[in-house]
């Protein structure tokens, strides 16, 4: 049995006022990754530009300088 599958066997086990805790923690959790998600989604494609090259182009450069 796989981990989600034993939480969900004692989720169905417990009491309402434990099911309630349990559900309060989820959606905390979800708000948190929510969060973390926008900050970061805020970030994407902010570097654009700053090397002035395309950055797989900068890498191939430098292996090729140090497989001479």
């Amino acid at each position: 049995m796989s981990k989600v599958q034993e939480i969900i066997q004692e989720i169905r086990e417990l009491q309402s006022d434990d099911l309630q805790k349990v559900l309060k923690e989820i959606l905390a959790q979800m708000d948190r990754l929510q969060i973390a998600k926008k900050s970061l989604d805020q970030f994407a494609g902010t570097g654009k530009g700053v090397w002035g090259s395309d950055a797989q182009n900068h890498v191939d450069s430098l292996r090729s300088k140090d497989r001479v």
